[in-house]
C-alpha cells in the first residue's frame, strides 16, 4: 500500500528536502506551507492535489489542513511530520509580543492542534507522528529563549502523548521526537541572527539532515538526536545541566 505522508513547513529547508525524498519513494504527499501555490518551488511536487496553504500562526489552521485531507479523501495517514517552525534571535526585553505569539503559535500550538485534528486518520493507519524539536531544547540559549521554550514544551507534549496513545505494538499511534542540530536553512536569516556572529552557511545542508531524519523515523526509539554532535550536546544539557549553565554564564560575561 502506498504510504501517505503529511509534512508541515514543506516549501523550504528540511521540509522541502523531506518532501523530495518521499516523492522519490512514491509516497502520497500532503504538503503544508504558508505560501500561495503560485509561489511554491517549481516542479511537479506542489500541485492543487498535494499542497495545502495554511498559515500555522493563525487560529483554525489545523481545521484547514483537516478539511483539505477530507476533500481529497485521505482516510488514513501513515506519517505526520510536524516540521514547521519559526525563530527569533535577540534579547527577550526587546522581543515584541507579536513575535512571541507567532513563535508559540507555530512551534507549539499548531503541532498540538494538528495532532488532535488528524488523530482519526492516524489511528486508522496506526500511523506515526514525528515532532521536530531541537537539540537546543536541552540547553540554555541566551537570545533564543522563547524559541527554545517552545521546543522544550513540544518535547513534553510528545512524551505525555506517547503514554496516552499506548506507543508500541498494539498502540493507537506511535509518537517520536527528533532533535536536529543547527541546519543550513533560511530560518537563520529570517530570525534576525547576525551572520558575523553565527555563520549558518557552515551548518549541514537541509538534505543531509532530512536523510538523517528519515533514517531515524524507522528507529523504534521515541526520542533521537541527529548526529554525534547533537547527541553529545543533548546529553550534556540533560545530565550536566549545572555545569553547562555555568559555562554559558562565563561565556556571556
Amino acid at each position: 500500500m502506498t504510504q501517505t505522508v503529511l509534512i508541515t513547513g514543506a516549501t523550504d529547508g528540511i521540509g522541502l528536502a523531506l518532501a523530495q525524498i518521499f516523492a522519490k519513494a512514491s509516497a502520497r504527499l500532503v504538503l503544508v506551507g504558508r505560501r500561495p501555490l503560485a509561489e511554491t518551488p517549481a516542479g511537479r511536487l506542489f500541485t492543487p492535489a498535494t499542497y495545502c496553504q495554511a498559515d500555522l500562526s493563525r487560529p483554525g489552521a489545523a481545521d484547514v489542513v483537516r478539511d483539505f485531507c477530507r476533500l481529497r479523501k485521505i482516510t488514513w495517514l501513515d506519517l505526520l511530520i510536524l516540521n514547521a517552525g519559526t525563530g527569533y534571535v535577540g534579547p527577550i526585553a526587546v522581543q515584541t509580543p507579536e513575535s512571541i505569539s507567532a513563535l508559540v503559535a507555530v512551534n507549539l500550538k499548531a503541532p498540538i492542534a494538528l495532532t488532535q485534528a488528524l488523530l482519526p486518520v492516524l489511528e486508522t493507519a496506526q500511523g506515526k507522528v514525528v515532532f521536530v524539536s531541537s537539540v537546543s531544547s536541552a540547553l540554555p540559549t541566551p537570545d533564543y529563549a522563547v524559541y527554545t521554550a517552545t521546543k522544550a514544551a513540544l518535547e513534553g507534549f510528545a512524551r505525555s502523548l506517547r503514554v496516552e496513545m499506548g506507543d508500541g505494538p498494539g498502540g493507537r499511534i506511535r509518537v517520536q521526537t527528533l532533535f536536529p542540530g543547527a541546519t543550513r536553512t533560511g530560518l537563520h536569516a529570517k530570525s534576525g541572527v547576525d551572520q558575523a556572529q553565527m555563520d549558518w552557511t557552515k551548518f549541514p545542508p537541509a538534505g543531509q539532515v532530512a536523510a538523517q531524519m528519515i533514517q531515524a523515523m524507522y528507529d523504534d526509539r521515541p526520542a533521537l538526536a541527529l548526529g554525534l554532535g547533537s547527541r553529545l550536546r543533548r546529553f550534556a544539557g540533560r545530565r550536566l545541566g549545572g555545569l553547562v549553565d555555568w559555562q554559558m554564564r562565563r561565556r556571556a560575561r
